[in-house]
């Protein structure tokens, strides 16, 4: 099971970061290929809460379901995130520190399909890459925009 960890420094405080994080109107201005955050059942940010995550890559468009599974408000997220034949486990702590907030992600992912197993273990560097990149781009949003990223009609 590949694990990726990354992590950025926010110059802004936790609640700010994690009002931002839990925003599904956010999601899609820093999330790579992610069109639509469909949210279910539950309030975001309520543990239990179940949203369908609508990507596209290039002609493909492909759904996966983010359900979170535990929190600490303002510090911890836990989400099971499930579909096109794999499950990750995604995990973000957020830490209050003297310019801002320290935040930590963490994503491990598997598949019961060997030959999933086989791409997700090769493609850890991609992924890696990625995350850190999305982080990046939440960062430079929550520090330019606070905590609501998209534009006031």
């Amino acid at each position: 099971m590949p694990v990726i960890e990354a992590a950025v420094l926010i110059k802004r405080p936790p609640e700010t970061v994690a009002a931002a994080l839990l925003d599904p109107e956010n999601a899609v201005h820093w999330t790579t290929d992610l069109e639509r955050f469909e949210v279910i059942s539950r309030q975001p940010g309520e543990v239990g809460s179940v949203a369908r995550l609508h990507y596209r890559q290039g002609d493909q468009a492909y759904m996966m379901e983010d359900v979170l599974e535990a929190m600490i408000p303002g510090q911890y997220f836990k989400s099971r995130v499930s579909g096109q034949g794999m499950t990750a486990q995604v995990e973000t702590w957020l830490e209050k520190v003297e310019s801002g907030t320290a935040m930590r992600l963490r994503w491990a992912g598997t598949s019961s399909n060997l030959l999933m197993k086989l791409m997700l273990n090769l493609n850890r560097g991609a992924i890696l890459r990625q995350t850190r990149n999305e982080l990046e781009i939440f960062r430079n949003l929550v520090e330019q925009r606070g905590a609501v990223f998209s534009d006031p009609a």
